[in-house]
């Protein structure tokens, strides 16, 4: 558990996970790795961001119930067949 505690590779015991660390943030190659893994995880994550609020608003529209369901997917960026879905799911 202690190498897993550890952010300096030299403090680590286990020669293979030391060599990664080192590879990962030492090793030019290593550092284009994780920056290309960072950037990919940080733009999943925005877009997960993104659909969770278009879907909120889809729900706040089909709580108002003034919109058609066509004009609630088109305001919320979201496709109809979604919509629809979340419009079941809160009549069930």
């Amino acid at each position: 558990m202690h190498d897993f505690s550890c952010t300096n590779a030299a403090d680590m015991y286990y020669t293979t996970l030391a060599d990664r660390v080192r590879f990962f943030k030492e090793s030019k190659e290593g550092i284009l790795i994780m920056c290309k893994v960072m950037e990919d995880m940080r733009k999943e994550s925005l877009q997960g961001g993104i659909k969770e609020g278009a879907i909120n608003t889809a729900k706040r529209m089909l709580t108002d119930g003034t919109l058609t369901l066509e004009k609630n997917a088109e305001y919320a960026g979201l496709p109809l067949d979604e919509v629809k879905k979340l419009k079941a799911e809160r009549m069930a």
